[in-house]
């Protein structure tokens, strides 16, 4: 395979880690589809995680057992526990115990992808160790680095973290490997600025090419009957020796912005009900708890954030004089329409929260769904906005999906949590395995509850 890929291009567009973002590293997980590449990739990075003492949890995907699969004297299973060794060697060398490394020993080199036999498996055994260890940084190969192990470990995890539910977002870098080597175009990345992070790892350089060489079957010709038997070349191990490791923080995996109206105007064009609220068993049952959570008694002015296509709406209706309901998407909001044109007390607004938040004041406040689209300093603006709109008396509702989810800037519990910070007593709170569900009261002012 011709590679097409200008290293040093792709290089300089790298912006240096500041120390202080190490620094907030506690949890590290890395997965390594093969023993060797921690070293070649991430080495530097760990030392440092080491000296600074973060908890550090190290995932091989697969058993390293056919990197020499014609050697007589080395059948794979005797070839896997010696790359074992080596790992556990390299480990040892960073300052990372051998307790610290998890095997999953899925077959080197035919690691199941996304729909193939063997992949849920290995989905459901990560998202454990994910919500066992709860990292705040995860270390994963590029998403399309060109080997099929690699590609099933990045699936693996993004499959993975769908099943748990972090208090916060972790951080998902990627690390390059076979890219540098054997990219072809479709294979390179289109990073926009700011994506491709460097960390120094000067310091490191003799420690990592000791590391990198603890694995002696990689790098040496310790198997010798085996002609067509892998082996770090010289070029490759430059690649990972120049005082410099680079990781990849995509915004596509890292989310910041708040997301925007073409997001959702894609999801309606392309679907009517795109998250199934017209026929999903869950989101009625979600509907339900939500609208029974409201404490009892007509509410004169209700406000609907994110209404979608009405689906909610119309139960909350009948609990509101008047309903505004409000949606980003002209798309949904047309069809919340259509299912609320016998009902002339709900009034439609099209429009994004927070930038156009309506003016006045309401009894009942509905956040169903939506804050976890915002940016942090966003959702913070529309924290004030609700506050200060609630009446004395008022109610406000929040209820949010608690599962990872790649597109969205924030946690459901995020949202929770940032509302808990409030001055807004809060009356009740349920959480299932899904969903998280509060519910909050605006004192008046004096008013002891």
């Amino acid at each position: 395979m011709d590679n097409v890929l200008d290293k040093e291009v792709f290089r300089a567009g790298a912006v240096q880690i500041e120390g202080s973002t190490i620094e907030k590293i506690s949890r590290c997980l890395l997965l390594v589809p093969h023993p060797d590449d921690e070293a070649l990739g991430c080495a530097g990075l760990l030392a440092e995680l080491v000296k600074q003492g973060s908890e550090i949890r190290i995932v091989l995907t697969t058993d390293g057992s056919r990197s020499h699969p014609n050697s007589p004297s080395y059948p794979p299973a005797r070839l896997a526990a010696l790359r074992k060794e080596e790992l556990i060697a390299a480990l040892n060398l960073l300052g990372i115990a051998a307790s610290q490394l998890i095997c999953y020993d899925a077959t080197d080199s035919a690691m199941p992808a996304k729909n193939e036999p063997g992949f849920q498996e290995l989905t459901d055994r990560l998202s454990d160790d994910l919500i066992l260890f709860q990292p705040d940084l995860i270390l994963v190969p590029y998403e399309l680095d060109p080997h099929r192990d690699h590609r099933a470990t990045w699936q693996v995890l993004i499959a993975a973290l769908e099943k748990v539910r972090p208090a916060e977002r972790p951080k998902i870098w990627e690390y390059p490997i076979w890219l540098y080597e054997n990219a072809a175009e479709g294979d390179i990345p289109d990073l926009k600025a700011g994506e491709l992070l460097s960390v120094e790892t000067t310091a490191y350089t003799e420690l990592k090419r000791q590391c990198i060489f603890a694995h002696r079957s990689q790098t040496t010709r310790l198997i010798q009957d085996d002609p067509t038997g892998f082996i770090l070349t010289p070029d490759m191990i430059a690649n990972f020796t120049n005082g410099q490791e680079y990781f990849m923080q995509r915004a596509r995996l890292n989310p910041s912005a708040t997301l925007s109206r073409d997001y959702f105007e894609t999801l309606y064009t392309g679907s009517d009900d795109p998250w199934s609220f017209e026929t999903s068993e869950y989101e009625l049952a979600k509907y339900v708890a939500t609208v029974n959570a409201i404490p009892d008694g007509l509410y004169y002015s209700g406000l609907e954030l994110g209404c979608s296509i009405g689906v909610l709406t119309e139960m909350l209706a009948q609990k509101c004089k008047e309903l505004t309901a409000m949606d980003i998407s002209e798309v949904a909001l047309q069809r919340a329409k259509k299912r609320l044109e016998e009902r002339p007390s709900v009034r439609f607004i099209l429009g994004g929260i927070p930038d156009d938040f309506p003016a006045g004041e309401h009894d009942l406040i509905i956040i169903s769904e939506v804050g976890y689209y915002l940016s942090k300093a966003d959702l913070l603006t529309l924290r004030k906005q609700v506050t200060a709109s609630l009446s004395d008396d008022g109610v406000l509702v929040l209820v949010h999906w608690t599962h990872f989810v790649k597109d969205y800037p924030l946690t459901g519990d995020q949202v929770h949590e940032c509302f808990a910070e409030t001055t807004l007593y809060h009356l009740e709170g349920s959480r299932t395995d899904d969903y998280r569900l509060d519910v909050y009261k605006k004192r008046a002012q004096g008013e002891k509850i």
